[in-house]
């Protein structure tokens, strides 16, 4: 292998790898944020705490996951700016803008966020805590729509001109509202809330196959069968009309995808060696076979993914561990979601090849000027910690998956405490005497929403 495949499965390796990671993240802080929701709009005390319990346990799995995710994204960002610096000199004008918004965005805005929510249960009033989640929320969503900004520019380069060999922007307009951007955002958006939702339902299944907090995890097993179904409802659907597009902006990917051979591959190979000059501009037929087993995948979660939810619902008379068969579908169906994942990361990724930015930029002069053997010594570096990160992340997020909601660090009554460990006010200031600040609280009983220990 020379320095430019070695560029391209190092590119591949870490980018699937991360994208795992944020998959996740960006599901299940969707499923949080409207757990919390739904508990802070909650009237009885006591139906509001059992709902902020599910807030703080998949709470504490989802900030497991972003803690390592944000380490993944530091090594795909060096990976990035070592091995494709021909990029950074072409289309840096176009793609840095979006990418430097996108760094400020997760890394500052939306850890600081995560950061004041995940340590403020007990010191943050509960409707200023909610709205904490809602804005790590908005700047996750915010982040991967930057970045596909940048991806649907590589693979519909739009609101641009090329000067000396150098492009710049002359539309941004253009740019975010390309098509190639939001099919993927809401295609992504999808796959995210099927992959959080058969989380949810195979953690839910994992407990209640052993009748282990049934009560807490009865519910999660539906809304986590439910939520996938519909998300895999999504993802199929913007799936076909992303690819009906795709006829018009890269018929070679097209073209192979649809399995297409004899005249017709012809003619799409003809067409693209007229718009580009000689050689082959067709990506590799394998790309074909990754998108159809995406697709496959995608349509048996749709027809399955529910399933689980009809354990929980009805036959009160028969406990839920009897119920083997849909239980244990819920966790059987959770690899074929991170499958389905790297498949069309794939599907997407390679099928531009040879191109870097499509019709531009060939990945052969996108890479940088570094020799096959420093190529290969950052491959190994590159997989080694991501692989790490991956195992690290997959054996803590199991751990306390296994331990429950009131066990480990994630039911630590010192980080999210229950009703009875909230501190009382009149008894601390009795206990101390050098306190002699008046009472001026009132009896209104709307004010409990506002207060700091209201949870």
């Amino acid at each position: 292998m020379n320095a430019v495949d070695l560029a391209r499965l190092q590119f591949a390796t870490t980018a699937t790898l991360h994208f795992l990671f944020v998959a996740l993240t960006l599901g299940l802080v969707t499923v949080v944020v409207l757990m919390q929701t739904r508990a802070v709009r909650t009237r009885d005390p006591e139906t509001k705490a059992t709902r902020m319990r599910r807030v703080r346990f998949w709470g504490g799995l989802y900030v497991i996951n972003y803690a390592l995710g944000i380490v993944s994204g530091l090594a795909q960002e060096f990976q990035f700016g070592l091995n494709w610096s021909g990029l950074s000199h072409v289309m840096g004008n176009i793609v840095g803008a979006p990418l430097a918004i996108e760094t400020i965005v997760a890394f500052f805005l939306e850890s600081t966020f995560l950061g004041m929510w995940a340590f403020g249960f007990h010191r943050i009033p509960a409707r200023a805590h909610l709205v904490l989640i809602w804005l790590v929320t908005l700047t996750a969503y915010a982040s991967t729509f930057l970045i596909m900004v940048v991806n649907g520019f590589m693979q519909k380069p739009v609101g641009y001109e090329t000067t000396g060999g150098v492009a710049r922007v002359v539309d941004w307009g253009a740019v975010f509202a390309n098509e190639a951007t939001w099919y993927a955002v809401v295609h992504i958006a999808g796959a995210v809330a099927l992959l959080a939702g058969m989380f949810l339902a195979a953690v839910s299944a994992y407990h209640l196959r052993r009748d282990q907090e049934v009560a807490f995890f009865q519910p999660t097993l539906a809304q986590g069968s439910v939520v996938a179904g519909i998300g895999a409802f999504v993802t199929v659907t913007a799936g076909g009309a992303h690819l009906v597009a795709l006829k018009d902006y890269q018929p070679e990917k097209y073209a192979v995808l649809m399995g297409e051979s004899g005249a017709r591959l012809d003619a799409a190979r003809a067409a693209a060696a007229a718009r580009y000059g000689p050689g082959e501009w067709l990506p590799p037929a394998w790309v074909g076979i990754a998108s159809l087993a995406m697709l496959a995948i995608g349509v048996f979660l749709l027809l399955l993914a529910w399933i689980p939810a009809t354990a929980a619902a009805g036959g009160k008379g028969v406990p839920l561990s009897r119920k083997r068969f849909r239980l244990r579908l819920a966790m059987v169906l959770l690899p074929f979601g991170f499958a389905a994942l790297v498949l069309g990361w794939l599907s997407r990724e390679v099928g531009r090849q040879p191109w870097m930015v499509t019709g531009e930029l060939t990945v052969e002069k996108a890479v940088s000027d570094v020799s096959t053997g420093g190529m290969l010594l950052s491959f190994i570096a590159f997989t080694a910690v991501l692989l790490t990160l991956a195992v690290v992340d997959w054996t803590l997020i199991s751990r306390f998956a296994r331990l429950g909601p009131d066990s480990g660090f994630i039911g630590d009554p010192g980080m999210f405490p229950g009703p009875e460990q909230q501190p009382d006010p009149d008894r601390a200031r009795a206990a101390d005497p050098t306190d002699d600040r008046t009472d001026d609280r009132t009896d209104d009983p709307t004010d409990d929403a506002d207060a700091p220990f209201s949870y």
